[in-house]
């Protein structure tokens, strides 16, 4: 009897600590991704059956960038449409953001029109 008693608390004892793991384990990933950085957002970059699959683009009108609030600053985002819309000659103007279009851990999107440069 006392063998069975032992085996069972030890057992409860196990469930306990396999429960503290799962839930301790998606907050410590989640603390370790703190550092996303923001990144263009192409919805389509993935489809083969768009005609621009796999081919880099020779003119663009607006980019997507998706973010997370907490581990970014305005002045990155701002950065990387600037960055994205000068490799065609083009400056960044900020168009509207969205939430909840990007991926769960950058659930923000900002949207900028590239426009060409005031003469």
């Amino acid at each position: 009897m006392k063998l069975e008693w032992r085996y069972r608390e030890g057992m409860a004892t196990l469930w306990q600590k396999f429960r503290q793991m799962a839930l301790l384990l998606p907050l410590i990933l989640f603390g370790c991704s703190g550092g996303l950085a923001p990144y263009v957002h192409n919805p389509a970059e993935f489809n083969r059956d768009s005609p621009n699959f796999a081919k880099e683009p020779t003119d663009i009108a607006d980019v997507a960038i998706c973010y997370n609030s907490s581990s970014s600053t305005p002045q990155d985002i701002l950065a990387l449409a600037e960055s994205t819309c000068a490799q065609f000659g083009k400056v960044a103007r900020f168009d509207r953001q969205d939430l909840l279009q990007c991926p769960l851990l950058t659930p923000a999107r900002a949207f900028f029109q590239c426009v060409p440069p005031a003469k």
